[in-house]
């Protein structure tokens, strides 16, 4: 009886062993799947946090172009790149034809390559680009595509980039004055030569453009008296040069927001400076954050953020840069002449990355050149 009893208990003891060892395994199993999944999320949540980024400078007679791969991630990140070649650029023309493309006749070396870039710093290359299509001849006027690709790997064992964040576009216009004039030299000299002034911008009217020579007589004068007053913080003199209408519209980043952009009166320009009210005048490129300022602080950071008056170049309706933004100045004002101010960078470390610009924009009032807009411009993600 007492065996038959030991033997019963032997049996339960077991079947508990059994039921516990299973119950562990399967716990086991749940506990893998479940790192699993937080894995796949944390790469998830990870992708996405780098972008790219780039803009053209117009330098006599070709674009340079300076590219950028920001890391946004809070770690240091090594990025593979599989030979020396570690980025693509191919221009195309409105035809969709490809003219140029930065690795034609070029030789990389074929090894892997590791790209060290610690948190929200960038990686950044430069490209030039004659004007020339693949046959030799100065390309045609109209409308331009820079397209452009980081090469980075991908390696299973690393945080996955989004085709998207390798990939960026840059779009230009060449407008017909400007390439008629040089394609003539040319054909006169039989050598290579510059061009007089730089590339329009995407979206440019064309034909509505007043010509750089034409404009800089017309208008250079105005356009010295407003920006020595802008200089000094002349508001009444300021204001004696602002359309007595359609006021002065002011634009923080490069694209005319005509829904957003602020528009000042003449009366509201002699109080700005001090204007103590706090406006909003838009969002900060990258961070999409409100821009809430003063006038005066606006000043600092969106109209006199450099030394102007003794700017490294003036274009008169020339674009002396080009960015990711969209350029509609153009578009927006009604045949004006619109003056570039622009410094190519200032911290050699940068590699002409922190170039800033100002442009003054004109329209014709009653026989007059009255300002109707001042737009910032400079490098931005």
């Amino acid at each position: 009886m007492k065996k038959k009893h030991l033997g019963n208990i032997f049996m339960v003891v077991g079947i508990i062993v059994v039921s516990l060892a299973l119950f562990i395994r399967q716990a086991h199993k749940i506990g893998s799947s479940n790192s699993g999944t937080a894995e796949t999320e944390q790469l998830n949540l990870t992708s996405g946090q780098f972008s790219t980024s780039g803009e053209g400078q117009i330098s006599k007679d070709k674009v340079i172009f300076n590219l950028e791969l920001t890391n946004h991630l809070p770690e240091v990140m090594e990025l593979p790149f599989g030979s020396g070649q570690q980025f693509e650029l191919v221009v195309r023309d409105e035809k969709n034809e490809e003219v140029y493309r930065y690795s034609d006749g070029k030789a990389f070396t074929q090894a892997l390559v590791y790209k060290r870039i610690n948190p929200g710093e960038a990686l950044r290359w430069q490209d030039q680009w004659d004007l020339r299509d693949k046959k030799g001849n100065v390309v045609s006027p109209g409308r331009y595509r820079a397209e452009i690709e980081i090469l980075v790997i991908p390696e299973e064992d690393r945080v996955k980039i989004e085709d998207h964040q390798l990939r960026t576009t840059i779009e230009f216009t060449l407008p017909e004055r400007q390439q008629e004039d040089t394609q003539g030299n040319e054909d006169k000299t039989g050598q290579e030569v510059g061009l007089e002034t730089p590339l329009a911008a995407s979206g440019a009217k064309d034909s509505r453009i007043i010509p750089s020579t034409e404009a800089e007589a017309i208008i250079a004068n105005v356009a010295n008296a407003v920006m020595q007053a802008l200089s000094t913080k002349e508001a009444e003199k300021i204001a004696s040069y602002v359309h007595p209408v359609k006021g002065v519209r002011f634009t923080p980043y490069t694209y005319v927001d005509r829904e957003r952009d602020l528009v000042f009166t003449p009366n509201e320009i002699r109080n700005f400076f001090n204007n103590q009210q706090r406006y909003l005048w838009g969002y900060y490129d990258g961070s999409g954050e409100e821009i809430i300022l003063t006038p005066s602080e606006y000043y600092a950071k969106f109209i006199y953020s450099a030394d102007f008056i003794n700017a490294e170049q003036i274009g008169y309706n020339q674009v002396l840069s080009i960015g990711n933004m969209l350029e509609n100045q153009f578009e927006v004002y009604d045949n004006p002449i619109i003056v570039e101010y622009y410094f190519s960078g200032f911290d050699p470390a940068y590699q002409g990355m922190d170039w800033k610009s100002l442009r003054l924009v004109f329209e014709e009032s009653d026989n007059e050149w009255r300002l109707v807009g001042i737009i910032h411009n400079q490098w931005t993600i």
